[in-house]
């Protein structure tokens, strides 16, 4: 079958249409980028991940009186806390695993020996520490703080030769 020269025509005319060229193409658009930021603090530790450690040092078995020693931690002294400025923290310690009677101890884990007595101090303060919270200010533009911590140990004599330790939790609120 012939197509006449009209009808042809007409055939190539429908097929053009369906080629319509491409729309005007959108060259710049913009989108959006954000962040949400929370309150929050973050704790420098030691290398074994503990905030540090007190250590009394090597006394007598015989010895008497008071030993004061500080909470170092990564060779500073204290906790080091950074928080988002301004927020509201505190920080609590539990009695540590040896307390009786709300006293905290170091104890021996191996032998008979007697617990000797100690408390904790925050920021030179002249208050024992307890296993009260303790509101740490962070006031507007200010991110760091160290908190002090010291020790304080009354020697019972006679004490059994040993290492005596306590573990003492920490725990910060916000």
């Amino acid at each position: 079958m012939r197509l006449s020269p009209a009808r042809r025509g007409l055939i190539v005319a429908a097929g053009c249409a369906g080629l319509a060229g491409p729309a005007a193409a959108v060259t710049s658009q913009s989108f959006q980028v954000g962040a949400t930021v929370v309150q929050g603090c973050v704790v420098a530790t030691s290398g074994a991940g503990r905030w540090g450690s007190i250590d009394f040092g090597t006394v007598s078995g015989v010895a008497q009186g008071t030993m004061d020693a500080d909470l170092l931690s990564g060779g500073a002294g204290g906790i080091s806390i950074e928080c988002t400025p301004g927020i509201a923290v505190s920080m609590s310690a539990d009695a540590g695993d040896h307390a009786a009677g709300g006293v905290r101890r170091l104890a021996t884990a191996s032998g008979p020996g007697v617990p000797i007595p100690y408390q904790l101090f925050l920021d030179g303060g002249a208050t024992a520490w307890t296993t009260q919270a303790v509101a740490l200010p962070f006031a507007a533009g200010v991110s760091k703080r160290v908190v002090a911590v010291r020790g304080r140990a009354t020697l019972v004599r006679p004490m059994a030769a040993g290492v005596y330790a306590d573990t003492v939790r920490v725990t910060l609120s916000w």
